[in-house]
């Protein structure tokens, strides 16, 4: 973040701010809500793999909580790991079968951005490049599911299913993100912007939720694309803000006891 606010001044953003639509705001947000209720009945499947069978409103509940931890914790798994201890804690579920779960959850997700960035760049690439591009789409897909197979049999069944799940909440965050954009008056560029946007959840993996990570990628692709570097930069600190708001739901599952 100061690497980038040393490039675009903070009150270029606040300016941009300032003329921020909030209605696009606010339907950026309900979609942003309900890929996070989507996630909560994915990593549900993958738990009910294992025989772990948690009700809705306390995955639910532990979900939230551990956005807190995803998004105030170095690394974006501080909410996996205290998930991991809390399921194993209050049910005394076999800790290892409720990593897999989480992981698989986690290498869902992952297919379905790398899936979708390949999808997107057939609208920007040559001709020549789409066959290579749904090439490493199939192959990146059934690479997947092989080892899905061969490691983790157990959720071989709902491959398929979650898969489907993780490509429409991926989408339901890129239309949040584009509505973010419009919030700030942009019109034009979606492709790109929703390229950059599901690179940066890969990465944001290595920061405090994405924050900076988000930043700095469009901070860079500004200069080999028509952006304008403010007002995508605004929009990555809106997604960050609206990630925090509905993180710090899981205050109030902080003290819960789960059963």
């Amino acid at each position: 973040m100061y690497f980038v606010f040393r490039k675009i001044p903070f009150r270029e953003v606040t300016k941009v701010w300032s003329k921020v639509n909030v209605s696009y705001v606010i339907l950026g947000a309900f979609l942003f809500l309900a890929s996070q209720i989507l996630s909560t009945k994915r990593l549900e499947f993958y738990l009910k793999a294992n025989d772990f069978n948690l009700s809705f409103k306390n995955n639910l509940e532990l979900y939230f909580l551990g956005m807190f931890y995803n998004f105030f914790i170095p690394g974006g798994i501080g909410g996996d790991a205290y998930k991991i201890y809390v399921l194993n804690k209050n049910f005394g579920w076999n800790a290892k079968k409720i990593t897999s779960a989480i992981f698989n959850d986690r290498l869902s997700g992952l297919l379905a951005i790398c899936i979708l960035i390949l999808t997107f760049s057939i609208f920007l690439l040559p001709l020549k490049w789409i066959f290579l591009t749904v090439l490493m789409s199939i192959a990146g897909f059934f690479l997947t599911f092989l080892i899905t197979k061969k490691w983790f049999p157990a959720y071989q069944s709902i491959f398929i299913k979650t898969f489907f799940i993780s490509i429409l909440i991926q989408i339901l965050q890129i239309i949040c993100f584009v509505f973010l954009l419009k919030s700030l008056g942009v019109n034009e560029n979606f492709t790109i912007y929703s390229i950059t946007f599901l690179g940066s959840s890969v990465l944001s993996l290595i920061s405090f939720a994405g924050i900076g990570v988000r930043e700095f990628l469009f901070l860079q692709a500004s200069k080999y694309f028509d952006f304008n570097t403010s007002i995508c930069i605004s929009a990555s600190l809106l997604f960050t803000v609206v990630t925090a708001f509905f993180s710090l739901l899981g205050l109030v599952s902080m003290f819960k006891k789960f059963n």
